[in-house]
């Protein structure tokens, strides 16, 4: 069996907030609290939920790019324990794992030229050899991503946001990288620019075997793009599947309710859906649940859900409720 590229066990992130006064010292705010899955190479892992559960964290911590929190767990990036790197290792490893991050106007130094931007990586990293070889590789990432290389020495403000996000990948991919996490990274543009951009992004995993950790809530898009599929719940995952298995058939009563919420373009299909309507609002994260986090607001909840907490079943298609689990 292949080892996967991107391997994350038992990951945990608690942030502890500022002690304020002489009251009750202040909970562990728990934003990421046991999440484990795997990426292989030229695949995308596509992460969703509500705000607020953990996705992005989750994200960040696979890059090492949190600081002043509790962390457990490991994260493996093609073969090497990166989670305990120092950061002078860890510069040397970054290359192989960059972001495309939700706002591709404040990622942008607007003091720098896009030709600049894309080729700053190179430079970082010593990739693509000399000066004239990095020209050539910027010319060739800026008709990857469908910008004209004669724009290179315009500025971002010069550009619309879909060719902004552009921009934003070809930088991404300057590096070489073998995974690539794209946090919201479609979320702020036009729905028609969105569509352009998935596209794009599934085009340069087929040229370029590169891997995808794809955060979104926007469960249309992630089921065009993913081939795999986590939902988070409050720091948890609590269904993971194949895209395919997941949408014609959500076993976790949150992962059907967020379906059931998706808009459907035809009217007739909308009307017909059956709805699940989840009631109250999404707990907070510095309480420590005896039970599954979610049960009071499930429309199923068995009688032990507050006290017994689920366990993510070890399956193809994991998912973590009692309704599954024999007691």
């Amino acid at each position: 069996m292949t080892t996967p590229l991107l391997q994350v066990r038992d990951l945990k992130v608690h942030f502890k907030p500022p002690q304020r006064g002489f009251g009750k010292p202040a909970a562990f705010i728990r934003a990421v609290d046991g999440v484990s899955f795997d990426v292989s190479a030229g695949q995308t892992l596509g992460l969703v939920g509500e705000s607020g559960c953990g996705k992005s964290t989750t994200a960040r911590a696979v890059l090492n790019l949190i600081d002043n929190a509790y962390r457990e767990g490991t994260v493996h990036l093609d073969g090497i324990r990166i989670d305990q790197l120092t950061e002078g290792a860890m510069r040397a490893h970054r290359a192989k794992a960059q972001m495309v991050f939700q706002d591709p106007f404040a990622s942008l130094n607007p003091r720098m030229t896009v030709g600049k931007i894309i080729r700053e990586p190179m430079r970082n990293f010593g990739v693509h050899g000399s000066d004239s070889d990095q020209r050539l590789e910027l010319i060739r990432l800026m008709e990857l991503v469908g910008i004209n290389p004669r724009y290179m020495n315009r500025y971002p403000h010069e550009f619309s946001g879909g060719q902004r996000q552009r921009i934003g990948i070809a930088r991404a991919l300057a590096a070489n990288p073998k995974l690539i996490v794209c946090d919201e990274a479609v979320s702020a543009l036009d729905v028609s620019i969105q569509a352009q951009v998935i596209n794009l992004l599934m085009d340069l995993q087929q040229k370029l075997g590169v891997a995808y950790v794809f955060i979104s809530h926007d469960l249309a898009v992630v089921r065009h793009i993913a081939h795999r599929v986590g939902v988070m719940y409050l720091g948890r995952i609590v269904e993971l599947a194949d895209s395919d298995d997941l949408y014609r058939e959500a076993r976790h009563p949150y992962t059907r309710a967020l379906l059931s919420a998706a808009p459907v373009p035809d009217p007739d299909q909308s009307v017909s859906q059956n709805r699940v309507r989840l009631e109250g609002e999404v707990p907070s994260p510095d309480i420590e649940y005896a039970g599954c986090p979610f049960a009071d607001r499930c429309p199923e909840q068995l009688p032990h859900c507050k006290s017994i907490p689920p366990q993510l079943s070890d399956e193809v298609h994991q998912v973590s409720c009692l309704l599954y689990e024999e007691y």
